[in-house]
């Protein structure tokens, strides 16, 4: 059983986290459907327990069993990762370099001493003070070792029930956690992200059991479908535009995931468009999107700072966002920010294509023939992969 509508699901949402983080001073930027869409992370997270409960439940018996799946999940999300990490470090020399540098090379968030426990994928446990390098890459770190947690449930717990068990509870921690010890809401990434995907990914698992229980029982197809999926796209929009930065954010992993399972059953007209090829094409692009378009927006900063410096005219503006001063782009007017917000989205597509093509899915084969080959698999590889 495949899931290409999730995959749809997947490839918008990394448009929009992108969008988020692009700093140009615009109608997009100021739109508070735009600024809620970080929350999407907590729908990958979601979606992630979702697909691998599914590809895996029942299917990690051994010791040896866990391994092969870890390392194939390692090898899905390694290597690009660490060649965007890897990508950071010339725009930081040439900074160095720079004779009217803003700011110094290799401090803050690019400090050397932050690229090791980038590179062990460890960033998201408390071990920094910051987002560091390639930021979005906390949600990586966090992932990998739900991916322990749960081959290690599944090893312990051996019965399903027992599992889900394990997963409501483990669920539940990291709600409490998160919502406990969070000082931005469930908006936290470098210090409590492992939690904050503890929280999703199990929910992800719970959504999965509930749907297989809807499945047994009969329900092949949603009643009014269409219906149903249009108020859950509705809720979306709404929820994201209303939840962020407040304690209803809390809550985006219970509406994702209804989202899920109502989509899962891929029974109205929203399903059949976001099946189509262009959607699917980003699916499986949604990954390399998620993590280049940070290297992007570093891109265009600094091609703004070298315009400012050639023109000698402004191409910053200082504004206010979140009660905190922030430095974005912005030149011509909004609509004109509208228009580089575009432009980026398009650079970042196109990037991405390069980056799955060149490094994901080779890099991808490379670890797990390397690590994987004098093994036979006993377990098969999620048919809808996640980041």
């Amino acid at each position: 059983m495949r899931f290409p509508v999730l995959d749809g699901w997947r490839g918008l949402c990394a448009l929009f986290v992108a969008l988020f983080h692009f700093s140009a001073l615009g109608n997009f930027y100021t739109n508070p459907f735009v600024r809620g869409s970080y929350l999407f992370v907590d729908f990958f997270f979601v979606l992630s327990g979702f697909v691998i409960t599914h590809a895996y439940l029942g299917r990690l018996n051994s010791p040896p069993d866990a391994g092969i799946f870890l390392v194939r999940r390692l090898g899905r999300v390694w290597p690009l990762h660490a060649a965007t990490l890897v990508a950071f470090i010339p725009l930081e020399i040439v900074k160095a370099l720079a004779i009217h540098g803003e700011a110094a090379a290799f401090t803050g968030r690019f400090a050397p001493s932050s690229i090791l426990s980038n590179l062990f994928l460890v960033h998201s446990l408390g071990v920094e003070s910051e987002l560091t390098w390639n930021m979005p890459s906390w949600s990586i770190s966090a992932e990998v070792f739900a991916y322990v947690t749960f081959a290690l449930v599944c090893l312990f717990a051996r019965r399903t029930w027992l599992v889900t068990g394990a997963a409501v509870a483990l669920s539940a921690t990291g709600a409490f956690v998160v919502m406990g010890w969070s000082d931005h809401y469930i908006d936290t990434s470098f210090d409590l992200g492992y939690f904050r995907c503890l929280y999703g990914f199990f929910a992800g698992h719970i959504v999965y059991r509930l749907f297989m229980a809807a499945r047994d029982a009969g329900l092949a197809r949603l009643p009014l479908a269409g219906l149903v999926e249009a108020a859950c796209l509705a809720a979306v929009i709404v929820f994201v535009a209303a939840a962020r930065g407040n304690a209803l954010s809390f809550a985006s992993p219970l509406l994702f995931g209804l989202v899920v399972w109502v989509f899962a059953f891929e029974g109205g007209a929203l399903s059949r468009l976001l099946a189509k090829a262009p959607f699917q094409w980003l699916g499986a692009r949604s990954y390399s999107i998620y993590m280049v378009h940070a290297l992007v927006i570093a891109l265009y900063q600094k091609i703004a700072a070298v315009m400012q410096k050639l023109l000698g005219q402004p191409m910053f503006a200082e504004t206010a966002v979140g009660g905190e001063e922030t430095r974005l782009i912005f030149f011509g007017g909004t609509w004109a920010m509208d228009g580089l917000a575009l432009s980026y989205l398009a650079m970042v597509v196109a990037v991405s294509a390069l980056t799955y093509r060149f490094v994901e899915m080779p890099g991808q084969a490379n670890f797990n023939a390397v690590l994987l080959g004098r093994h036979k698999p006993t377990v098969q590889p999620a048919t809808v992969e996640v980041t």
